[in-house]
């Protein structure tokens, strides 16, 4: 493991987002210190001496290549994804029934919390110039921690060049959503 300016450089594989160009996803971290954890931590695309810091879904965009539905749902499923969730602004998680979550135990409901609120698997329609994900996501606490954690159907609106936006459809609020582990508790 490399270290540059009291930070570790740790290299992160198998991210299926295409960058248009040579670009490498590198997570930074802190030797001294982990708390805040956004403090100790960094997100950088770097090629060659190019160095980008990622600090929001916003500093992807024009940086990524989104060119069918598979690359769509990958690249949204990038800022949910629990190990890196802290560089995004969506504090947010995809919902999945147990058993079938890839990043188990985070957001995992069981199958009749799941059919209760007729929960379903991320689908992704693909527009004239951009792709529409609709996938439920779990909304927990940003940093002042004043909204409760909810489920919403979320529709995304992901362009080619990695613009970003989503309008909640439907919100779900359950005293057993607390209960749902996230990336924070």
């Amino acid at each position: 493991m490399e270290k540059q300016d009291n930070f570790y450089i740790g290299w992160i594989n198998k991210i299926p987002v295409k960058f248009k160009t040579e670009y490498e996803l590198v997570m930074m971290f802190s030797s001294i210190s982990f708390y805040p954890v956004k403090a100790s931590l960094k997100l950088y695309l770097i090629k060659d001496q190019e160095k980008i810091e990622i600090n929001s879904i916003k500093s992807l965009e024009d940086k990524v290549l989104i060119d069918n539905e598979e690359s769509a749902l990958d690249f949204v499923r990038l800022f949910t994804k629990p190990e890196l969730h802290v560089f995004f602004d969506l504090y947010a998680i995809e919902v999945f029934k147990k058993g079938e979550n890839p990043f188990e135990p985070y957001g995992s409901v069981d199958e009749d919390f799941y059919l209760k609120y007729n929960l379903k698997p991320a689908k992704v329609l693909k527009e004239n110039h951009y792709f529409i994900v609709e996938r439920f996501l779990m909304f927990y606490p940003d940093d002042e921690g004043i909204i409760p954690k909810r489920i919403a159907l979320v529709k995304e609106y992901v362009y080619p060049n990695g613009k970003y936006e989503n309008e909640i459809i439907n919100e779900i609020y359950d005293p057993k959503i607390d209960l749902i582990k996230t990336p924070i508790d």
